[in-house]
């Protein structure tokens, strides 16, 4: 079957489009491919040159003609196109400072440090180039040069993505460059994984543990937990908790009708409940925390013994503590407690707070063992999430960009989800955002039918 990644099928004007994203995933093989097949394609346009740091071809056209740094491709400008590019990044040696020349062209040809373009057509949320080269790209040495050369470190974007990458070096870059946490949502998204030194570093940045999540900033509109009560529902350790009590975060405001004490004890968070507790800051429980304390705890006898004595006490359960299996399926250490959910009652197809059910969560980050247990119990392999995947597009694209991939076991993940009669979609990319691995899998199974 031909597809996206199977360039030869593909007219000129499609392979220019599919070049185009290649760089900017950072899809090798398939860039690989396209330029094996036409190497004109290199020089399509002035944003491809950039893109791929086609360093003479790119500033002989500039030379010729120093408008085309100003000059938009498609709905994006030439800064972008050259800042966004994943493409050789960590391979060639010479291809940040090759940016960095280009970067320096453009501006002095009239490009804008700071120009932005629509996160999706017609919408006001505009990209910098800033989070193109940090956020997207993680291209640290090039974002230092955007920041030396006058980039706005609060572009509502790059200070919460550099929470994403290994280590805290980009985090640190912005700080230094006058980035300020405000009402960003980048200190809860530090808080989606595990990292001490990096909850210390936005702490004395000026992190507040008890200003509220701003799921949207721009809007205002705050959901009302603090960073304690993320902290505890997104499974981080005592040490954590520590840090923000020791800044001041209040354990007993309330979030979802729960003081810190009792979602830690309902999500099964044992080693923040503890901390609580040593600290004096346990508070009194009700029969649904007990029972998720049961459940969580692995103790299926004491939990069936709460329900045998209340037999309506799922229907006395908070939303969230419905919404928990999706939280467990990041890590296949769940297992358990899952398949203990499952029995109990629990709906193995519902969504979690990110819009996910647990399924999608699992496959994201390439946990078979829980997708294994999902498709045991017949969830909806059709069903999309917020982001328009289904289950194999989201492991899929977690096979390539899941911030930890690492431990995730992908091939094994897609060939689950095959067997049991999900289909890749190429129009929705799917031959194109993965891992070379599973990309490879995903042709030879299409070929093989």
């Amino acid at each position: 079957m031909a597809g996206p990644s199977d360039p030869v099928s593909l007219s000129r004007q499609e392979r220019v489009a599919a070049l185009e994203r290649a760089v900017t995933s950072g899809n090798g093989l398939l860039a690989e491919r396209l330029l094996a097949l036409d190497p004109a394609l290199a020089d399509a346009h002035f944003g491809l040159q950039l893109a791929l740091r086609r360093r003479g071809e790119a500033l002989a056209a500039l030379a010729a003609d120093p408008a085309l740094a100003t000059m938009p491709i498609g709905r994006r400008w030439p800064i972008h196109h050259l800042c966004f590019s994943k493409h050789d990044l960590g391979h060639d040696p010479d291809s940040t400072g090759v940016a960095i020349e280009l970067l320096d062209a453009l501006l002095a040809a009239g490009a804008d440090v700071n120009q932005g373009f629509p996160a999706e057509p017609g919408s006001d949320h505009l990209l910098s180039p800033l989070y193109g080269a940090l956020g997207h790209a993680g291209d640290l040495v090039l974002a230092a040069a955007l920041l030396e050369r006058g980039a706005d470190p609060n572009d509502n974007e790059s200070l919460y993505h550099a929470t994403e990458l290994d280590g805290l070096d980009g985090v640190e870059l912005l700080f230094r460059h006058g980035a300020v946490v405000g009402r960003t949502n980048a200190f809860f998204r530090m808080l989606d994984r595990e990292s001490v030194a990096g909850t210390a570093l936005f702490l004395a940045h000026g992190a507040d543990p008890n200003a509220p999540l701003f799921v949207h900033p721009t809007d205002g509109q705050a959901d009302g937990r603090n960073a304690l009560h993320h902290a505890i529902l997104r499974g981080r350790s005592a040490a954590v908790g520590a840090l923000l009590l020791d800044h001041g975060a209040n354990a007993m405001a309330r979030f979802e009708g729960r003081s810190a004490y009792a979602l830690a004890v309902a999500s099964g968070n044992t080693g923040m409940a503890r901390l609580l507790e040593e600290q004096g800051l346990a508070t009194a429980l009700g029969a649904a925390e007990r029972f998720m304390a049961a459940i969580t705890a692995g103790d299926d006898a004491w939990a069936r013994a709460l329900l045998e004595a209340e037999p309506g006490l799922l229907d006395q359960l908070a939303e969230r503590d419905l919404q928990l299996p999706t939280e467990l399926a990041t890590d296949a250490r769940n297992l358990a407690v899952l398949r203990a959910m499952v029995e109990l009652g629990f709906d193995p197809d519902r969504p979690g707070e990110s819009g996910m059910p647990p399924i999608h969560m699992a496959a994201w980050w390439g946990q078979a063992a829980i997708v294994e247990l999902c498709l045991e119990r017949g969830v909806d392999l059709e069903r999309t999430n917020m982001y328009g995947g289904t289950a194999l597009g989201t492991a899929i694209h977690g096979s390539a960009n899941c911030p930890g991939r690492q431990r995730g076991d992908y091939r094994r993940t897609v060939e689950l989800l095959l067997q049991a009669g999900a289909r890749p979609r190429p129009e929705a990319g799917d031959l194109e955002m993965g891992s070379p691995a599973v990309t490879l899998l995903l042709e030879a199974w299409l070929a093989a039918r």
